[in-house]
This record gives structure tokens, C-alpha cells and sequence, in this order.
């Protein structure tokens, strides 16, 4: 028998349902829907989708909660990767924030892209991600805080607004642990420039390059300063900070309701040393804790739970990725490759659909290159180049007259120099160096040269560089 009078309380009870599981899943300030492989291949036929790309400068995979750090310095990083996608075996292409951006940009290797030195700018032959998405229809911004990729050394290149936030009023018990950074703002000065943009943009599609500088400079303030007094404990400190800046630029996509329609990507230029090899900072070797780096996508839905890949990748994947999954071609000669189908491979997998995923074969043999020419403040001084080259076994410096040579697996601290021991895979691994060297960058003209004047020479000094000036 029929009994209509219990269907308005069964609608009743189902919004009910539906209000609590929409609650619980915005308590942990995450509104996005559950998605799977599904989900993922549809985001290259989407006209909605915007990308935030966060770029924290001078962050160690290592001292992130995803990669295994103790210290509870990052949980809302840690939170993207709980419901996104972590690259595990991630390395940067150089320990020197010009060229390992570069490198991101246009998806080549340091000595193909050609920018190495203090005075060297991308050529305008690239065609780098903003200029590939501008066509696509987005609204392109960049937000950056490090004069490195200031706009006349070529990275400007695509941006309808390319600009250094105003700084606002710092964060109550604001300080710079690192007395040798003097840079003004802080990081939640980008968070309001993308208050203002999101405001402003209407319905449009956007790109947002935001460049985060306070891990940089060991900037943090009462909330955050979690940790010692030492150097290693300010540096942390900072990671905190910056954690909680990278958190209010989710809470502004949750409340204009774009998180679904949002892929975040999170990554770094280089890592900081504290004495592992000898050198403290950056910008002076390529071990790795100057180039083991984070990589993270948070796509526009949740992975429960999110997936690790541990395909070696590097700093050169990152838009060819990006745009594979994006549906977009690249038409450029490029180094780094796309993720995607390791992504793909991981997600069936992860689904219970091992037969979509086909039979689990061992990740492809991958040669990866970190690159640092130790003059690249002196413009007159010949180039002193340093390079890594990492295999899936071995990681191999060469120093002009020097190889060290360590094996990944048993050495991942790389503390035994095995060149001596090993001199055949030493010997191999330098002349695929030597080689790379002797490339010359895919532009026609090489790259262009810009004199840096003594405002840029102060602004870049107030980083802690110490640059000479000139051409």
C-alpha cells in the first residue's frame, strides 16, 4: 500500500543528510567533491578551470610533513598532498633561483635555457606557461617578491600583470631571523593582492603565479615561532609562516566557491643547506638538500586518499604535466616530460581497477640535471660550472678536475665518495656531463644581457646576494 504523506519527510531527511555531509566536509575547510580517474580525465575538456601556482622559495622536501619531517611545520602543505598527488623523488634543476626558475618556465635544462649568470635574461624565443595560457583564454597574473625574476630579466614574458605586492602592515611580532635579508613585506601581502584579484576578475579564467619569499628569509612571527632558537629552528619557523599564508590563500578560493574549480600547484626553486657538505644557505653546490624539492598538485576535487608518485620527476615536469592534464599542447622543445600517465596509472590503481592500470612495470631508466655556475655573480670571471646528474642508482658532482660519485640507494645523505671505487661508472657519468655542456641553449640568438642598475643591485642584496654590478 501506498503512503505519500512519508514522502515530504523523506525529502526532509534526505536534505538533512545531504546539509550534515556538506558541514563535515567544509569543517576542515575542503568543499571540493570526492573525485577519481574519472574526474581526472574530464579536466581537459573544462572551460572553468583556473591554476594557482605557489612557488615558495627555498623549501627542502625534507622538512615538510608529506615528505616525513617530525616537526609539525606545514599542515595545511601537508593537507593539499593528504588529498592530492606528491611527487616523492623530486629534484630541482639548480640551487640559484634565477636559473632553476628558468628552467620551470621554459621546461629545459639550465645549459638549453642558457640563463646561468646574474646578468643573463630568458630569450624572448620562449614561450613560457603564462603566454601558453593567456591564448587558452585565462587571465594571467604574477605576484612575485624576489628580484630574481623581476620582469626584466625575461620572466614577465605572458603576464597581463606582473607586478610586487604593496607591502601592508606586518603580522603582530612580525621579525626576520636572518639578519642578512632585509626585504620588505611579507608573504601575506600576496594573499591580499589575490584578495583584490578574485574580487576583481568577475567569471573569467585565471593563472596566478604567486612567488612566497619568507622561508627565504626566515621571516615569522609570534603564531608561528614553534621552535629553538638556533638557525635550523628559525628556518622552520618560517616553513610555518609561509604554511599559514599558503592556508589563507585556500580560505579566499573556499569563499568565492572556486575551489572546485581550481588546480593548485605547489613547488619550490631549491632547498637550504645548514652545514650538510660544508655550505650553509644556497646558491654554492647541488646536494641534496639544496635540490630535493617538493612538488604537489591539489586538483579541483579530493583524492581519498591522495596518491604518491614515485616516477623520478624534476623541476622541468612541472607545466608539461600541468598542461597534459589540462588538455593543452605544448609546441616547444622542452626536457622535462609529463607526469600524467603515472598520475593516471596510480589513480586506476588507487580505484580498484588494476586492469585499467595495466601490469606494474618498473619506472623507465630517467637521467635528471642540476646545474650551477658558481660565478654567476661575477660578470667579468669566466663561468665555474657545477653539475648534478642523478640516475635511478647513482648521483654523480662534477667539478671542473673533480668527480664525486655516491650511490642513491645506499647513500642517500651521499657521504661516501665512490669515484675511486668505481671509476667506469664515474668516468661514464662525467662524459654525459661533459657533453650536456658542450649543448648550447635552442635559442637562435642565444640569450640577451641587461645591465643591472644600483636600485636592482640594492634590491637583490637585500636578499643576502652579494652581486656585482654591470655587465
Amino acid at each position: 500500500m501506498r503512503r505519500p504523506v512519508l514522502l515530504p519527510h523523506l525529502i526532509v531527511a534526505a536534505l538533512m543528510v545531504a546539509a550534515f555531509l556538506a558541514t563535515q566536509m567544509r569543517l576542515d575547510g575542503d568543499s571540493r567533491p570526492r573525485g577519481d580517474l574519472e574526474d581526472l580525465a574530464a579536466l581537459a575538456a573544462r572551460d572553468d578551470l583556473n591554476v594557482l601556482f605557489v612557488l615558495v622559495d627555498t623549501l627542502r622536501a625534507d622538512h615538510l610533513g608529506a615528505y616525513g619531517y617530525a616537526r609539525p611545520t606545514s599542515p595545511r602543505i601537508d593537507a593539499l598532498a593528504e588529498t592530492g598527488i606528491r611527487f616523492e623523488d623530486h629534484l630541482a634543476q639548480s640551487s640559484w633561483t634565477k636559473t632553476s626558475m628558468s628552467s620551470i618556465w621554459t621546461s629545459l635544462y639550465p645549459q638549453h635555457v642558457g640563463v646561468l649568470r646574474s646578468t643573463d635574461v630568458i630569450s624572448p624565443e620562449a614561450d613560457l606557461p603564462a603566454e601558453t595560457l593567456r591564448r587558452a583564454g585565462f587571465r594571467t597574473v604574477g605576484l612575485w617578491r624576489n628580484g630574481w625574476v623581476a620582469p626584466n630579466f625575461g620572466f614577465g614574458q605572458g603576464f597581463e600583470s606582473y607586478v610586487t605586492p604593496r607591502p601592508g602592515r606586518p603580522p603582530e611580532g612580525f621579525r626576520r631571523e636572518n639578519p642578512g635579508f632585509r626585504l620588505v613585506g611579507n608573504d601575506f601581502d600576496i594573499v591580499t593582492s589575490f584578495d583584490e584579484l578574485l574580487r576583481t576578475s568577475g567569471d573569467g579564467r585565471w593563472f596566478v603565479y604567486a612567488h612566497m619569499m619568507d622561508v627565504h628569509q626566515y621571516a615569522t612571527d609570534e603564531e608561528s615561532a614553534l621552535f629553538g632558537p638556533t638557525y635550523l629552528d628559525a628556518y622552520d619557523n618560517a616553513i610555518h609562516f609561509t604554511d599559514r599564508a599558503v592556508d589563507a590563500l585556500l580560505d579566499l578560493l573556499e569563499a568565492r566557491d572556486l575551489r572546485d574549480r581550481t588546480l593548485v600547484v605547489l613547488a619550490s626553486d631549491h632547498g637550504e643547506a645548514f652545514g650538510e657538505h660544508g655550505f650553509e644557505g644556497h646558491a654554492r653546490d647541488l646536494h641534496a638538500e639544496v635540490t630535493r624539492t617538493p612538488w604537489i598538485l591539489s586538483l579541483p576535487f579530493r583524492l581519498d586518499p591522495g596518491i604518491v608518485i614515485d616516477a623520478p620527476s624534476e623541476n622541468v615536469d612541472v607545466w608539461p604535466t600541468v598542461f597534459d592534464l589540462l588538455g593543452i599542447e605544448l609546441d616547444a622543445p622542452i626536457d622535462g616530460r609529463s607526469l600524467a600517465p603515472e598520475i593516471r596509472t596510480a589513480l586506476a590503481r588507487a580505484g580498484g581497477a588494476p586492469e585499467d592500470a595495466g601490469p606494474r612495470a618498473p619506472h623507465p631508466p630517467r637521467t635528471r640535471i642540476a646545474h650551477l655556475d658558481r660565478h654567476w655573480a661575477r660578470a667579468e670571471v669566466a663561468p665555474l660550472h657545477a653539475v648534478a646528474l642523478t640516475t635511478d642508482r647513482h648521483r654523480l658532482f662534477y667539478y671542473p678536475g673533480r668527480t664525486d660519485l655516491y650511490d642513491r640507494e645506499r647513500d642517500p645523505a651521499e657521504r661516501a665518495n665512490l669515484a675511486e671505487r668505481d671509476p667506469e661508472t664515474a668516468a661514464a657519468l662525467r662524459q654525459t656531463v661533459e657533453d650536456y655542456l658542450a649543448s648550447e641553449p635552442v635559442w637562435s640568438g642565444g640569450v640577451p644581457q641587461v645591465e643591472l642598475d644600483d636600485m636592482q643591485l640594492g634590491q637583490l642584496r637585500a636578499l643576502g646576494y652579494v652581486v656585482e654590478g654591470g655587465r
